[in-house]
């Protein structure tokens, strides 16, 4: 492929994929239909169907792709995992764009697939790790990411990258919250506070 190509490629898959995100955002995603997405991208239902198999494809993919370039962008020497910290700052920039990806309303299908897309966004940047613990990390944030975009109770970005770096560097025993006994003390059940 020609450098004029995968950058004609490149704008197509970004037209798409910014068409989405903004019909997201003004409809909700389930309202928003493949047509909707091409009249906004101006390219051609077949042009479409080149690329993505549907809107779900298209999600996953183009959510994975922003999420590895954003990675790509970012330095964290702070922490070994701070290169995942972007997970948690797009969550909570975007909850209406990660929503139909892993919230309550999300397709089975989906989750696992986007589950799946961090999973090897990970094995990428922790090579050395087995993938029991690419797995187990991969699903933990997702678990975290529906926290922070949850609508009736969203816990800060913050607080979430907080408590995954604990979790990650003491374990589940002891990542338990230091200000709490038993890290749960004093609040209520399903409370983020």
């Amino acid at each position: 492929m020609s450098e004029h190509t995968d950058r004609r490629v490149r704008r197509t898959r970004d037209a798409l994929h910014r068409a989405l995100i903004e019909l997201m955002i003004e409809r909700g995603y389930e309202r928003v239909t493949v047509s909707d997405i091409i009249e906004r991208a101006d390219v051609g239902r077949s042009t479409f169907y080149a690329h993505y198999r549907d809107k779900d494809d298209l999600l996953l993919v183009s959510c994975t792709e922003f999420l590895r370039r954003e990675i790509a962008h970012t330095a964290d020497t702070f922490s070994p995992l701070g290169s995942l910290r972007v997970l948690f700052q797009l969550a909570g920039r975007y909850p209406e764009v990660y929503r139909p990806l892993v919230g309550p309303k999300a397709a089975t299908g989906v989750i696992h697939a986007y589950r799946r897309g961090v999973a090897q966004l990970i094995a990428e940047l922790f090579d050395e790790w087995p993938t029991t613990t690419v797995a187990f990390v991969s699903w933990g944030l997702i678990g975290l990411i529906a926290e922070i975009i949850d609508p009736a109770d969203p816990l800060p970005a913050g607080q979430a990258w907080q408590q995954f770096e604990r979790l990650a560097a003491h374990g589940i025993r002891g990542g338990a919250d230091p200000a709490t006994a038993d890290g749960a003390a004093g609040r209520a059940p399903g409370s983020h506070r």
